[in-house]
């Protein structure tokens, strides 16, 4: 079995092993991790701060945007351009998230475009994630190719019940080592 397929192999183990999570799971995370961002240097030393908008069985990223927006820092928000590639848009109220690509909420076209170099923290979601910062993504390699060319401080945002002993890594696949978990 190549790195792939033991890729897909793992996806498809851990979405069996959340079937049973329910959402209060994901938004108690969520709410925990959003307190332990917010206590960051990372995050008050950011006036634009990119964060994924969650959906469905994820931590629940609604109170950290709120937050985000709350503390007059400038919101980046991904806006799904096509197979594997996305757009930072910057929005000034959740009200303007609307259901995009995978029903996921998204920015409306006309939100102003930033680009990575705007933006000071990222935070990035995940499937699944190692201690160490291996992370296993959805498979379509969106926040691959953003982490690609991102350089300033980014995060991983895991919930503690979804944390894996290993997560087998392919060339492309960068290391995050700053884990957040509630």
């Amino acid at each position: 079995m190549d790195i792939r397929e033991q890729k897909q192999a793992l996806r498809k183990k851990i979405r069996q092993e959340m079937q049973p999570l329910p959402p209060s799971y994901f938004q108690q995370a969520g709410k925990a991790i959003c307190e332990k961002i917010l206590a960051t240097d990372a995050y008050r030393q950011s006036d634009c701060i990119f964060c994924f908008v969650s959906y469905g069985k994820e931590p629940d990223t609604y109170p950290l945007l709120n937050q985000i927006l709350s503390d007059g820092k400038v919101l980046a928000v991904p806006l799904c351009r096509g197979e594997g590639q996305m757009e930072l848009r910057r929005i000034t109220a959740l009200s303007q998230l609307a259901p995009g690509a995978y029903n996921i909420p998204e920015p409306p076209e006309e939100a102003p475009i930033l680009s990575p170099a705007d933006v000071q923290l990222a935070l990035i979601p995940c499937l699944a994630a190692t201690r160490d910062g291996k992370r296993l993504g959805k498979g379509g390699g969106y926040y691959d190719r953003f982490l690609a060319t991102y350089t300033g401080a980014v995060s991983l945002l895991c919930p503690q019940r979804l944390i894996q002993d290993d997560i087998p890594l392919e060339p492309h696949d960068i290391l995050i080592p700053h884990v957040i978990t509630e």
